[in-house]
């Protein structure tokens, strides 16, 4: 079948999952994992910071969801795109609160759709380069985060 790759081939060129679909492809799933581990400093600080645990724990828990489902490219791909839709309009209604935090990973989450070099070849690597450039300045804002958490 032209859809199904064949069981000998790689995690890198996109394994087969167990049911015999096909896995999303590795650079979906690390765009995901990035948009899943971006937002964690910043909310932690915020928690500590005294701000509503439901705005900030509710949407961190739900970014796990397309990792979970990796190994079924189809579900993986429409969890991307329906958490992204949740988060943008989470993070844009819950501003004030600094849900703020999750705009970010809803963008990428969007990326993370499109990744697909099997799919789509020259969208694929734009979209690639539009997440990285996405996770820039939030990466550096985790990063300040973190610090500050670990007393530095």
């Amino acid at each position: 079948m032209a859809g199904i790759l064949s069981p000998g081939r790689g995690a890198a060129d996109g394994a087969v999952g167990a049911q015999g679909t096909q896995a999303a492809h590795p650079w979906q799933q690390r765009i995901a994992l990035v948009a899943l581990i971006l937002p964690v400093p910043p909310v932690v600080e915020m928690l500590t910071a005294g701000l509503s645990p439901f705005v900030l724990i509710a949407p961190a828990l739900l970014l796990a969801a397309p990792a979970a489902l990796r190994a079924h490219r189809v579900r993986f791909m429409t969890a991307c795109v329906t958490l992204a839709v949740v988060l943008l309009g989470w993070s844009l209604f819950g501003f004030l609160e600094g849900a703020w935090v999750f705009l970010p990973s809803s963008l990428l989450l969007l990326c993370a759709n499109f990744a697909d070099p099997r799919a789509y070849a020259t969208p694929a690597a734009v979209f690639s380069f539009a997440a990285v450039a996405i996770a820039v300045l939030p990466a550096i804002s985790s990063l300040t985060a973190l610090v500050h958490l670990l007393g530095g």
